[in-house]
């Protein structure tokens, strides 16, 4: 016998969470590909960084100087992907990639809600070569 559940108050602010914390990473999957910066910056907390390593050595950068980086690369078809999320409270975090057709981004996110919406202050990522 299939036992019916019933949507209970937290179920559905569970779902709504969800929703807001998928807005956030679309903004990043659908803008990134083809160098929406407003988009971009919709995702991002003003004060976030981004880290990498490039030749086994700690680069960062704060959102703005990012965008600029962004904003002089060249459009390349990309397969944008959601590979995780999670979140507890006002924190959360997730992984995505996004795949060219010679290297791959993995990136993960540590975002926080804040101000009612959710916002990614924190960028590491990686640099795979296919």
């Amino acid at each position: 016998m299939l036992k019916k559940t019933m949507e209970t108050p937290a179920t559905q602010m569970d779902a709504a969470e969800k929703q807001l914390i998928l807005l956030t990473l679309n903004d990043y999957l659908e803008g990134r590909p083809v160098l929406d910066l407003e988009r971009l910056r919709r995702a991002f907390h003003p004060n976030a960084y981004i880290r990498t390593t490039i030749e086994g050595k700690l680069v960062q950068w704060a959102l703005p100087q990012y965008l600029d980086l962004v904003g002089k690369a060249t459009v390349q078809e990309c397969q944008p992907e959601l590979i995780s999320y999670t979140w507890d409270g006002d924190t959360a975090s997730a992984q995505v990639q996004l795949t060219f057709a010679t290297f791959r981004f993995i990136d993960r996110f540590n975002l926080m809600k804040l101000g009612g919406r959710w916002q990614i202050v924190d960028k590491v990522s990686y640099r795979q070569e296919l």
